[in-house]
């Protein structure tokens, strides 16, 4: 288990990723993965330089999450390779990777997810994938432009090209790990017979995608997806590689939402048990009936949903609390969490 910082919207800032190598060490975690949409350098703008400063964050997050045994990964959205692959678009994917190999990262992400499609997909992400290889040596883990048979993305996105995802499977080598959210883009449920045909058609158990818990588009964002991890269970554990928790835009509530998940997959607590221990184990006590008290209309009802005049009370209360978690809250009923269009599959 472990996270991929992956959502549309604001991203979390580096004091927040700083809190998180010894909080996954601590409550079973073990990888982390930087691939946020809204940092250009890894998506739209992934062919221009990166300059020192960045570089020095990416070298500095590497280093403390290897103190407290994490792997480190990055998220490289190469956009723009829908259709071909150029020979000046290789040369500068051979550099990145060098640039990413010489900082030392464990696990790169190779993910073509939320792009425009074409007929030669399959074809130019293949040679892209070869041409990765040829650079970096660590794990690599592939996401495709089609990483759930959820009708969403092909209406999106346009239709996947014939037999996509069973070239990706036949020609992507076995050690490369192949990204995978479902049966949606965010699923209800994770069903064992599901992820088994997926395997079959992948040619490998898949690397689980996990959005349950994404409140990262324009809906999306307009409610806390403080949920019970529900619709998975220990069963499916050895039909998948691992599984990555693309969280909320909320980094300190994910953390109880990841604990939480843990404590059902691993550790065999019910849903409502997990919730309510990750809770406590995470919160001041004020703070936890605060959650529980309201976790409907924040989760469910959403911030429409909300009144000024209840808006203005829950933010009272909540300024009360010293939980980091609670400024989070404040924030979201604030509007200070909205995401616009650029998460097409909200």
């Amino acid at each position: 288990m472990g996270i991929i910082e992956g959502f549309f919207g604001p991203q979390w800032s580096l004091k927040a990723r700083e809190s998180f190598p010894s909080f996954l060490a601590k409550h079973g975690g073990t990888f982390y993965i930087y691939a946020p949409k809204q940092d250009s350098q890894l998506r739209r703008k992934w062919r221009e330089e990166w300059d020192k400063s960045y570089l020095s964050e990416l070298i500095h997050l590497k280093k403390i999450f290897i103190e407290f045994g994490i792997k480190f990964g990055v998220g490289l959205s190469p956009f723009g390779l829908g259709t071909e692959l150029s020979y000046e678009d290789e040369k500068l994917l051979t550099q990145k990777m060098a640039v990413l190999s010489d900082i030392g990262i464990d696990i790169l992400g190779l993910f073509f997810d939320d792009m425009p499609t074409s007929d030669q997909l399959a074809d130019v992400q293949m040679k892209s994938l070869s041409v990765i290889r040829r650079s970096f040596s660590g794990k690599i883990i592939f996401c495709p432009s089609y990483y759930s048979p959820d009708p969403i993305l092909d209406k999106v996105f346009g239709p996947r090209p014939q037999d996509y995802l069973q070239v990706i499977g036949e020609k992507i080598p076995g050690d490369v790990s192949i990204a995978w959210t479902g049966p949606k883009v965010i699923s209800p449920e994770l069903p064992l017979d599901h992820l088994l045909e997926s395997g079959t058609i992948l040619k490998r158990r898949p690397f689980i995608w996990e959005n349950i818990f994404a409140n990262d588009g324009p809906k999306n964002c307009k409610y806390l997806k403080l949920k019970y991890f529900t619709g998975r269970s220990e069963e499916i554990l050895p039909s998948i590689e691992a599984m990555g928790f693309n969280l909320m835009n909320q980094p300190e509530l994910s953390k109880i939402l990841f604990l939480s998940s843990k404590l059902v997959l691993i550790d065999g607590l019910s849903p409502i048990e997990a919730f309510d221990r990750a809770l406590t184990l995470l919160s001041s006590q004020e703070f936890k009936k605060f959650i529980l008290f309201h976790r409907e209309l924040l989760c469910i009802q959403g911030l429409d949903q909300i009144g000024e005049d209840l808006r203005k009370s829950l933010v009272l209360e909540l300024k009360t609390f010293k939980d980091p978690a609670a400024q989070e809250v404040v924030d979201w009923l604030e509007e200070k969490y909205v995401v616009g269009s650029d998460c097409l599959t909200d």
